[in-house]
């Protein structure tokens, strides 16, 4: 059907690039500016979104979207007990840890 080897490559690669994108953006928004938890919770949920809940398992959508991130930590939903959870994604171990309420991070929504 297509003869133009440049004209198949760029479908391909339109179709690789859009499901990639699709694959990221359809459960994960980053809110690059940052802010303080509270504040990364009224965003999200400003948008119809939510903060991002702390993810089951290491394959997380999240982790993919993050890697691709300049940002070391970025706020998610609580963990169990309160307080303010992050994502840090330079920990060894637990990426998930605990910080100050009022620190500024970028944060991540649930679409």
């Amino acid at each position: 059907m297509f003869s133009s080897p440049s004209l198949n490559h760029r479908l391909l690669l339109l179709l690789l690039v859009s499901s990639e994108a699709l694959a990221q953006t359809s459960t994960v928004k980053v809110i690059p500016t940052p802010v303080t938890w509270y504040n990364a919770l009224a965003a999200c949920e400003g948008s119809g979104d939510t903060l991002y809940p702390v993810p089951a398992t290491t394959t997380d959508p999240v982790y993919a979207v993050l890697q691709n991130r300049p940002e070391d930590r970025f706020w998610i939903a609580r963990r169990r007990g309160g307080s303010c959870t992050s994502l840090n994604k330079n920990s060894s171990g637990d990426l998930l840890e605990e910080a100050p309420c009022e620190d500024l991070l970028p944060a991540v929504c649930k679409i």
